[in-house]
């Protein structure tokens, strides 16, 4: 088990019950509160490119995806996917913050979607949610009342 700190919320890196492992509250966070920041090497590509399956990266703009170091240990190579997350890019920057209470022991979940652009990317969702939409998609692909209801979590280039 690995811990971590960031602005006073603790963290740790355990199995999960939604996709092997996951990142997991040591103490209570509150609404609002920043919880984990993204890092990783900037990787450039044509902007319609189509990523391997094997690239374990978030697109963070057209063309230029933040792919996680696989030597790193950092929470947000750990971060698990739900169609109801507790987490998000809520000033559309690279800071995870809690959407929500998030209570000890819970797994923080954020939506795939929100930092992904890919045309055509999609993946089986089991996240189990009550309102999962059982494929993840990038976000030019969602429904547009699925967009709409994420844009104001997503990153700022999904944005506009």
């Amino acid at each position: 088990m690995k811990r971590f700190s960031l602005e006073g919320v603790e963290l740790e890196i355990r199995d999960s019950g939604v996709h092997g492992t996951g990142a997991f509250a040591r103490g209570r966070i509150r609404a609002g509160a920043p919880v984990v920041h993204v890092t990783g090497r900037v990787v450039l590509a044509p902007v319609d490119a189509v990523m391997p399956d094997t690239f374990w990266a978030l697109q963070v703009a057209p063309g230029v995806w933040l792919e996680a170091d696989p030597e790193s240990h950092d929470p947000d190579n750990y971060m698990n996917h739900s169609c109801e997350p507790n987490v998000g890019f809520v000033r559309g920057t690279l800071t995870f913050y809690a959407l929500r209470d998030i209570e000890p022991g819970e797994e923080l979940l954020w939506d795939y979607s929100t930092a992904m652009n890919e045309p055509g990317w999609a993946a089986p969702c089991r996240c189990g949610a009550a309102t999962c939409r059982g494929l993840l998609q990038g976000f030019r692909d969602l429904d547009p009342a699925v967009q709409d209801r994420l844009r104001s979590i997503a990153l700022d280039y999904l944005r506009g």
